[in-house]
């Protein structure tokens, strides 16, 4: 996967994370009218908006989703910024 910056500020760069051994996103529906909910799926949306007109198309009047996407970051350091302990002194180079 590649890398895609999101922000940057102070030092600190927030992005996508790029484990190759995850999801970039997941997705999940559920229907705000009964609380049915599709599978949870990795990378695609295709299968859950098949499921959203599907559930449709099954119990008319069903015709409100909330849709759940999660996607994952990183943060990485630039070398002048030191991490800072749970105490909050910065950490001493090494």
């Amino acid at each position: 996967m590649s890398i895609e910056e999101i922000h940057r500020s102070g030092g600190l760069v927030l992005s996508t994370d790029t484990n190759d051994d995850d999801p970039k996103e997941i997705f999940m529906v559920e229907c705000r009218e009964c609380s049915a909910m599709s599978n949870v799926v990795d990378d695609t949306r295709l299968p859950v908006e098949e499921w959203t007109l599907k559930h449709t198309e099954q119990n008319p009047g069903h015709d409100r989703y909330r849709l759940t996407t999660d996607s994952f970051w990183s943060v990485k350091r630039g070398s002048g910024r030191p991490r800072v302990r749970r105490d909050r002194s910065p950490e001493l180079p090494r």
